[in-house]
Formats: structure tokens, sequence, C-alpha cells
């Protein structure tokens, strides 16, 4: 069964071949160009995931990255419970229990003319809890995406071009 599983997962186009590294310096795919982020906005790992962190479009990626939460484009606006936000903030803030609040998926949409572009259309409570917080980064997973796949979220509003 693991087999069937692992050949799937390798078939599929969410299933990166490699795991993306997105420092300039320590990218070594040949497929693709590395991601240009400003260093100051740069998209640092930060630990590999566990049971607790997987999704149906993140189940074959490990890597967690903190996320500048600038370079985020949540184009639906979020319903939100106010008491899961207060909960979750309160996680957050607590040093010893980051680690328990999973990351958010971001779809990873590179441009045609090579810019960098990340989705989020789920994870609203966790965003909000950052943000409130004010926090700079967010943890997240990468799932490599096309504007096909936009388009399913977003239907006739997703953009027909990235640069």
């Amino acid at each position: 069964m693991e087999f069937i599983s692992q050949s799937i997962r390798q078939a599929s186009r969410r299933f990166p071949r490699y795991v993306p590294s997105l420092r300039r310096s320590h990218y070594s795919s040949s497929r693709s160009p590395a991601p240009k982020i400003p260093s100051d906005r740069q998209v640092n790992s930060c630990r590999t995931s566990t049971t607790m962190d997987t999704t149906i479009h993140s189940a074959g990626i490990a890597e967690i990255h903190n996320v500048p939460m600038e370079v985020i484009k949540r184009p639906i606006p979020s319903v939100l419970d106010e008491k899961k936000v207060q909960s979750l903030m309160d996680t957050i803030q607590r040093e010893t229990s980051e680690d328990e609040v999973p990351p958010i998926d971001l779809l990873w949409i590179t441009g045609s003319e090579g810019g960098d572009y990340y989705f989020s259309f789920g994870g609203c409570h966790r965003f909000e809890a950052y943000k409130r917080l004010q926090r700079d980064t967010i943890k997240a997973k990468l799932v490599r995406s096309t504007l096909g796949d936009l388009y399913h979220y977003m239907g006739s509003s997703a953009p027909k071009y990235l640069a």
C-alpha cells in the first residue's frame, strides 16, 4: 500500500520533486530559476512537519517556512470566530506552545516573468491571529501551483496573467 501512495504522490504535479529552498545561494534546482524575493522579505525554512501539520494539499511537503505576512495575498474575505482567533493568539504568544499551531498552506505561483506570488485561502483564523499579534512572518507550507489551480479557487475572478 505504501508503494501505491508513493507512486501517486510522485505522479501528482503538486508533489515537489525537490524541496524548494527560497534562498538564492542555496537553490539547486535546474528546472526553474530561484524565486526573486528581496533579502528583507526572505522566506526562511524553519523545520519539517509532523502528522498534525498535514492537509490534503501539503501531505507530500515536509518543509515549513517562515513567510513574510506582507507577501501573502488573501483574495477572499475571512469569516472569523472571535473566540478561536483569541485562543490562537494566546497559544502563539506562549513561546513554549507556538509549535502547537500548524502552518498554513500557501499556493506558490511563479509568474511568466519570474515573479513569485503566494496565495492563501485557508488558515484564516491562524492568519488573523498572527496579523493581530503584529508578527512579521507566519509558518507556512508552500504548495507549487499554477494559474489553473488558482482558477479553481477564484473562478473568473482569477488573474489571467501574473508577471
